[in-house]
């Protein structure tokens, strides 16, 4: 094997293996500031002075989620963190192949409520959270250990007055962040 065809060859296996151990290696995503503080100096005297950045609109991505009934949705997701797969409602980690550390998130705009949800998945309730929005949410597990399921309310969200935000988290105990803090950053995108 010539030593062109080797380096080849190690660049691929590092690039299989970076992506089978990125999901459950935690990689850490972009750190993302609003504000950075600067230490300068006045007259001999140390003063610290904040300037704004624009990470986090640089960051942002919209695209248009459509709902179970007919109504479509724009929802902004943090780009640093969480990558849009270009299929339904798939997103997942950065570092991770869509098929590792996914979630999948479903606008149900029907004449389900939320309680409605609550009640079907009453005995599989892992926990219950108030999200930053104030909005109500709740994780729950089915009989597949890996996958995780969250219901928000999405009153206020959806056109009908009715629904829910589902998402369903795959290999939950592998992702960096809490299930509350996923569907806190799920909730500030719609």
């Amino acid at each position: 094997m010539t030593m062109g065809k080797k380096t080849v060859a190690v660049a691929l296996a590092s690039c299989i293996m970076l992506s089978l151990t990125a999901c459950s290696g935690h990689s850490k995503p972009t750190v993302i500031q609003t504000m950075e503080t600067f230490a300068t100096t006045q007259n001999g005297t140390a003063a610290e002075q904040t300037e704004s950045t624009s990470e986090l609109a640089d960051s942002m991505d919209n695209i248009t989620l459509r709902g179970s009934g007919d109504d479509t949705y724009s929802f902004d997701y943090d780009s640093d963190i969480i990558v849009y797969s270009g299929q339904g409602g798939n997103f997942f980690l950065v570092g991770s192949s869509p098929t590792e550390c996914y979630l999948h998130i479903m606008v149900q705009d029907g004449d389900e409520t939320y309680d409605d949800a609550y009640s079907s998945a009453a005995g599989k309730i892992v926990e219950e959270y108030t999200l930053e929005s104030g909005r109500r949410a709740f994780s729950y597990k089915t009989s597949d250990a890996n996958t995780c399921h969250m219901i928000i309310d999405a009153k206020g969200i959806v056109s009908s007055g009715n629904g829910q935000i589902k998402i369903t988290v795959g290999s939950a105990d592998s992702w960096e962040y809490s299930l509350e803090q996923i569907a806190n950053m799920v909730d500030k995108g719609f």
